[in-house]
C-alpha cells in the first residue's frame, strides 16, 4: 500500500491537508512518498493513491488513462429540492453584459479558473473575461446563511460534520442531511454535502463536492485517509484497503 503526497519545491507538504493525509496513511501502514510534479511519478500502478490539489489529482487520473465517470456534481438533480433557490447556467460574459450582479458564481467546466464567490460589480470580472472563449459558469441566488457545515459522506454514511463558517451557536438539522444522503442515488463513494443554516434555522444545501481532492476541514488524520482512499479506489476501480 502506497500513497504519494504533494509537496512544495522545498520538500514541505504543500498545505495542512497533505500533512494530515500523510499522518493518516502512515497510521494505517501505507508507505508514503513525496512528489512535486505529478507527471514525474513513474509508477503506473492505479492502486497508488495520489494526494494533492485538484489539478494534480485529476492529471494523475488522466495519466493513468482513466476517465472519471462522474464529472462535476455541484448541484445534483436528485437534490434540487434541498437547494431552496434558483440555480442556472450561463457565461461570465453574459452576466457582465446583462449587469446581473449580486449573485454567487463558480466555474462550471474550468473548475480551477477562479474560486466561487459573489460577483458584486464590474471589478469582479477583471482578468476573467475572454470574448473568444466564454467561461461557462454556474449561478446561484444568494441566501444569507448564518453558518455553513461540511458533511463528509463515505459509503453512504456520515463520516463527520465540520462547521467551516459562521455562528458557533447555529445547529445543522441532521434529519435533512440523512434524507439528502438517501435521495442522492448516484452519489460517489466519498463526497461532501455542504449545508447552510439560515436565521430561521432552515438547513439548506449549499453545494456538493467530489471527494477525490477535498480538504480535510478538521477531520482526524485517520478519517481523512479513509475518505480519500474510498474515492480514489472507486475512480481507479481498485481495492479500498481502508474499507472498514
Amino acid at each position: 500500500m502506497k500513497a504519494f503526497i504533494q509537496t512544495n519545491k522545498d520538500g514541505e507538504f504543500y498545505n495542512v491537508n497533505a500533512f494530515i493525509a500523510n499522518e493518516g496513511f502512515l497510521h494505517f501502514g501505507f508507505e508514503t512518498k513525496k512528489y512535486i510534479d505529478v507527471d514525474k511519478i513513474l509508477d503506473q500502478d492505479p492502486e497508488i493513491i495520489v494526494v494533492g490539489g485538484i489539478g494534480n489529482v485529476r492529471k494523475r487520473i488522466q495519466n493513468l488513462g482513466i476517465k472519471r465517470k462522474q464529472q462535476e456534481i455541484d448541484y445534483p438533480f436528485e437534490l434540487q429540492s434541498y437547494l431552496k433557490r434558483k440555480i442556472w447556467k450561463s457565461t461570465l460574459e453574459e452576466i457582465l453584459q446583462e449587469r446581473n450582479f449580486n449573485i454567487f458564481i463558480k466555474p462550471d467546466i474550468e473548475t480551477k479558473k477562479f474560486g466561487g464567490k459573489v460577483f458584486k460589480n464590474e471589478l469582479d470580472f477583471i482578468g476573467l473575461i475572454n470574448e473568444e472563449k466564454p467561461t461557462k459558469i454556474l449561478c446561484s441566488e444568494i441566501i444569507n446563511f448564518k453558518a455553513e457545515f461540511r458533511c463528509f459522506i463515505r459509503y453512504k454514511k456520515i463520516l463527520d460534520i465540520r462547521r467551516y463558517k459562521g455562528d458557533w451557536d447555529k445547529t445543522i438539522n441532521l434529519e435533512v442531511v440523512l434524507n439528502a444522503i438517501d435521495d442522492f442515488k448516484t452519489q460517489p463513494k466519498a463526497f461532501a454535502l455542504d449545508f447552510g443554516v439560515t436565521e430561521n434555522n432552515d438547513t439548506i444545501l449549499v453545494e456538493v463536492n467530489d471527494g477525490h481532492s477535498l480538504g480535510s476541514y478538521g477531520l482526524s488524520s485517520q478519517n481523512y485517509a479513509k475518505f480519500l482512499s474510498a474515492r480514489w479506489s472507486e475512480i481507479t476501480n481498485t481495492k479500498d484497503y481502508l474499507y472498514f
